[in-house]
């Protein structure tokens, strides 16, 4: 009679650790795909910004060109999408981003470059967070310990080069001439210190680049003339550069997502960046 009462405690008991994983599992694999779902979010994000620049640049654009890009279209279904999919404690913080988003896309045509910039960059950096919160929730949900500890060590230091990218384009902004030496130094530091943060994502990621991309990237960098004092050709180089930085910090955030996915079992839809081979193609030929 005993052991047939232990049998039955032996059965209910991996029957429970069964259906615990199972819960587990499914409930990751929503969180990532909201994750995928955010990214793709950033994705959109970061090329309206690109575009708004772009136009804000040229005086000749016309105020009904600005207002007919497709990415608002695409950035708001998929705003509406996202806060539909969201855990009911999470959804506060979508409504709060579709607001910051709904504005951004009503006024950019009356920001200046700086504010455009700026503003883009917010709205960024509030996914940024819920990917974070919905990442760090799952992987504690589901007792992935190791994973945790790993992304927690990676994660500030991404947050930390994206705001370092800011300040780098803050510091192109404020670029003039007459105090070519200071901005040079300011340029010159704040670049350092994102190729510094990024060989450490590098080295923290299971899945990179070769460090000799970044070794190239950096190099890049040594070319542009910061002596000179040809204003407009400058600025356009350091913001080209900036868009190469902003790649490589997303392409590199992406394969420490692919490493946490693998390392826990979870199917992960394509992330749809700017094309991650692409990329890294690119950096390797630079």
């Amino acid at each position: 009679m005993l052991v047939l009462l232990l049998s039955i405690l032996l059965v209910a008991g991996i029957c429970f650790y069964r259906y615990r994983c199972k819960q587990n599992n499914s409930r990751l694999q929503k969180q990532f795909n909201q994750v995928i779902g955010l990214r793709q979010l950033i994705h959109l994000l970061r090329f309206h910004r690109r575009q708004t620049h772009q136009l804000l640049s040229n005086l000749q654009v016309s105020a009904q060109d600005k207002m007919s890009l497709n990415e608002s279209q695409a950035i708001q279904a998929l705003m509406r999408t996202l806060i539909n999919q969201a855990e009911l404690a999470h959804k506060p913080m979508y409504r709060i981003l579709m607001k910051r988003i709904t504005l951004l896309l009503g006024e950019w045509p009356r920001y200046s470059l700086q504010r455009n910039q700026m503003s883009h960059g917010k709205a960024i950096r509030h996914v940024m967070y819920l990917i974070d919160d919905t990442i760090t929730q799952g992987l504690l949900y589901a007792e992935k310990d190791p994973q945790f500890k790993h992304y927690q060590t990676i994660w500030p230091i991404v947050l930390n080069v994206i705001d370092s990218l800011s300040r780098f384009r803050y510091a192109i902004e404020n670029y003039r001439p007459e105090r070519v030496s200071a901005h040079q130094r300011e340029l010159v530091l704040h670049a350092s210190i994102i190729h510094r943060r990024l060989d450490q994502i590098n080295q923290l990621s299971h899945h990179a680049p070769p460090t000799l991309a970044l070794d190239k990237l950096r190099a890049e960098f040594d070319l542009i003339p910061l002596q000179d004092k040809n204003l407009s050709q400058n600025k356009e180089l350091l913001y080209q550069y900036s868009l190469k930085l902003s790649d490589t910090i997303y392409l590199l955030f992406d394969m420490v997502l692919i490493g946490i996915a693998e390392e826990i079992s979870v199917n992960l839809p394509p992330i749809p960046t700017e094309n991650v081979q692409n990329t890294v193609i690119r950096l390797n030929t630079n």
